[in-house]
Parts: C-alpha cells; structure tokens; sequence
C-alpha cells in the first residue's frame, strides 16, 4: 500500500499540467511586456550572465529604452536566478506553453543548452502576440560565451 501511494505521489509531482490562469510573477510581468508593444512592432529583452561564478560573474539586461521594455527588464534583473539560467528559461516556457512545471527547476546538470523557439500562440494574457525566446546555457565553457535568455515580442 505504501508503495502505491509513493508511485502516485511520484506520478503527480513529476507531471505537468495545463495552466489556464498565470500565477507565476514571471508570467504576469511577461504578459505585461508583450501587452504594451505596438500593433505591427516588436520588442526584446535579453538577460545575460557572463564571466565565472564568484570569481568575476555579472549578470545584465539589455532593451530597447520603452518605458515597458525598461520595467519588464528591471524586473528581470531583480526577481531571476543569476546563478541558473535554465530556471529562468524553464519559467518562461512554462509560461509561454500554458504548462506550470513542478519541482525544483535549477541546477538541471545540463552541460550545454542551446536553442530558439517560436511561439504563434502563446498562453499568457496578450493577445495578438508572437514570442520567441533564444536562448544559451554552457556551464563548463563560461569564458567562452555568455548564457542568456533573450524574448521578443512581434505583435500583430
């Protein structure tokens, strides 16, 4: 019996569900950011982090100088990890998929994550919105190259 009710529990917590309301920070302020770009403009963040941890590490935000794209990139810099960039690339998907991960999603073990995705419908509270994200993680190469998360907004 025991043993069935930790496979149950496991089940659930390992799951992903859809998530119709946003009750994540995160999503509001996203929704908020692609809510304010014009009909037919676009608009992009991009959170940086660079250099080696507790040695000479930095974290940034660049934008555009709108007022919305200063106040989502202020946010940015303040409420996001610093430390593990793929919580803050996991956030976002969640965000933009309609799913809410659960569990812990920071220090994935990821060695190099790399990619660009595209949304046409994305599941925050804007409408007539695209977002893509681009974004790089590369732990064991920080000299090299620096992780980040970049979001745009096309609006339509």
């Amino acid at each position: 019996m025991r043993f069935i009710f930790l496979f149950v529990c496991f089940l659930g917590g390992c799951a992903t569900a859809p998530n119709t309301k946003h009750e994540s920070p995160f999503c509001d302020q996203l929704s908020a950011f692609a809510a304010s770009v014009p009909s037919e403009e676009s608009r992009s963040v991009k959170l940086t982090r660079g250099g080696r941890w507790l040695v000479d590490h930095y974290k940034a935000c660049s934008r555009q100088n709108d007022e919305a794209s200063i106040t989502f990139c202020d946010w940015l810099f303040e409420h996001t990890s610093t430390e593990f960039m793929e919580a803050n690339i996991n956030i976002a998907l969640s965000c933009l998929q309609g799913q809410k991960i659960v569990g812990y999603v920071g220090n994935t073990g990821i060695e190099l994550w790399t990619g660009k995705a595209r949304f046409y419908s994305p599941h925050i509270d804007a409408d007539n919105v695209e977002i893509e994200i681009e974004y790089n993680v590369s732990y064991f190469e920080h000299d090299a190259d620096e992780d980040y998360l970049q979001i745009t907004v096309y609006a339509e």
